[in-house]
């Protein structure tokens, strides 16, 4: 998906705020914003881009700026400690409920909002529960990505956020319950925003479950673009049944790869108005694209 107006918006003002969190003084923050205000997709003078390579020239400038290679490290690793403590409780709740599928699903797919959604992780777990039974995914979707399962035998698992990562073990364990597949679980090679990072995968015990590799892109990208990608997950998608592609940046570049149509699903929330026009549903939904 190439960037709509309101991406130009949104990237300042993810921008301003993960500058104010990472440099070290107001003038660092001013030198930051004169430089990424001359990129031209950030002027209206470039809308053949999608919002992943806007943000990965962005974080260039962070790196350089702010002289870290992982300015949030501190940060994604508390994300994902706050999602650790939920896990076990998560894993019994789908365990024990209705739907095993769809409640993994769902956590899954809010999995970068938990902690925004719950603020400290010593509130009631209740209240998890609560806020992701507002989430609505439609029920045609799901079935589309059964039946997709159904024929599957490998599988790659394109991850998204810090935090996040917990719930799509907990989803990919799920899958493993009910299906006979061999799961590829695909992280970021460079560090960039909140994005998970093979480190970040370990740490939460990703390995214990399914393969784990990443994307080998020698950026900070944050998605997957197939002509950037290593040659080990080149082959491992080519040899795929199906790809399951997590958040939004993953959407963003490769909605635009005409060769996976038919073989990827791809699995966000509707958190803008470019995705809640195209996918015709209200903020804050999730979900579920099975690209024909």
């Amino acid at each position: 998906m190439l960037i709509w107006p309101d991406c130009i918006y949104c990237i300042l003002r993810m921008s301003l705020n993960a500058s104010r969190i990472i440099m070290k003084n107001k003038d660092q923050v001013r030198q930051f914003i004169e430089q990424i205000l001359k990129l031209k997709a950030l002027k209206g003078e470039d809308w053949k881009v999608t919002s992943p390579e806007i943000i990965r020239d962005v974080w260039r400038i962070i790196n350089k700026v702010s002289g870290l290679d992982d300015p949030l490290k501190k940060i994604k690793k508390e994300q994902n400690d706050a999602a650790l403590k939920i896990y076990p409780f998560a894993k019994r709740f789908i365990s024990e409920s209705y739907d095993p599928f769809l409640e993994a699903l769902r956590f899954s797919i809010a999995g970068n909002s938990i902690d925004l959604m719950t603020g400290e992780t010593k509130k009631p777990k209740k209240e998890i529960i609560k806020k992701l039974q507002q989430f609505a995914i439609k029920e045609e979707n799901i079935k589309g990505l059964k039946e997709r399962l159904n024929k599957t035998r490998k599988l790659v698992y394109l991850g998204d956020n810090c935090g996040e990562i917990v719930f799509d073990r907990l989803f990919i364990e799920t899958i493993l319950d009910n299906y006979d597949i061999e799961i590829t679980f695909v992280t970021r090679k460079f560090p960039v925003l909140n994005d998970a990072t093979l480190s970040d995968a370990l740490y939460v015990g990703m390995d214990k479950v399914v393969r784990v590799i990443d994307n080998g892109i020698r950026e900070p990208l944050p998605g997957t673009m197939l002509k950037k990608i290593s040659p080990e997950l080149k082959r491992l998608i080519d040899g795929s049944d199906l790809v399951i592609s997590k958040g939004g940046g993953n959407y963003d570049l490769l909605t635009e790869e005409s060769r996976l149509k038919g073989k990827i699903s791809f699995l966000v929330q509707a958190k803008c108005k470019p995705y809640t026009t195209i996918h015709r549903v209200l903020l804050g939904s999730l979900v579920v694209k099975n690209l024909s």
